[in-house]
């Protein structure tokens, strides 16, 4: 049996790194509106509601859907060119699958992007709920949508669960909904904010993740 009967993943940063393919395609899309190339930390500071808010955050209201509809194509058009999952990630979805445990993933992502990147990674099996940045009034650090999938999930008080996460907010999210809190550092560069959030247990590569959750 695994240590926890229920854990709830972050995506971005956490699963795979989907950094490069966000970066570029929100440039690609954002550059000739807006006459600049964001930096990578701007595009970062950005994170927690999805896709299409992030951009109507530098466009016009009316410009707002058709920007939403150049990004998820490009998204999907250049996915499998720049994203790939953590080395062990593949397999350790799988052997938490295979151990019994319920597995949910907790994102900002819109829901069109996260699917996209389930589907070609090819592990949308190993999934049982997605939660997405617009299924949710309020993205992390606030729990609602990691309460939104523990209950999909029919995680009970006295159930042990995991949230695993690369970012500070991952881990409120998951304190707040009453999980162990796993932080990662092989997502973004900076570690600052995770390490002041002060997860239960810290984990430098998959491997040590692996130890922690099975």
């Amino acid at each position: 049996m695994p240590r926890f009967a229920t854990i709830i993943f972050d995506f971005d940063g956490t699963i795979a790194n989907t950094l490069p393919l966000i970066y570029q395609t929100f440039n690609t899309v954002l550059g000739p509106r807006i006459g600049r190339k964001l930096p990578d930390a701007e595009i970062r500071s950005h994170f927690g509601p999805p896709d299409q808010v992030i951009l109507g955050r530098y466009v016009d209201p009316a410009e707002r859907e058709i920007a939403f509809a150049e990004y998820i194509e490009l998204y999907g058009r250049d996915h499998s060119q720049y994203v790939h999952l953590y080395d062990g990630m593949y397999e350790l979805l799988e052997e938490c699958k295979t151990e019994g445990a319920r597995i949910g993933v907790v994102t900002g992502k819109s829901r069109v992007s996260a699917k996209i990147s389930l589907r070609e990674l090819g592990i949308g099996q190993f999934i049982d709920v997605l939660v997405a940045g617009d299924d949710v009034v309020q993205p992390k650090p606030h729990p609602e949508g990691v309460i939104s999938a523990l209950k999909q999930l029919g995680h009970r008080d006295g159930d042990h669960g995991a949230m695993v996460g690369d970012s500070a907010a991952d881990i409120y999210a998951g304190r707040e909904s009453g999980l162990s809190t796993i932080g990662v550092t092989w997502g973004v560069p900076e570690h600052d904010d995770l390490r002041a959030a002060h997860p239960d247990v810290l984990c430098d590569t998959v491997e040590q993740l692996r130890t922690e959750l099975l």
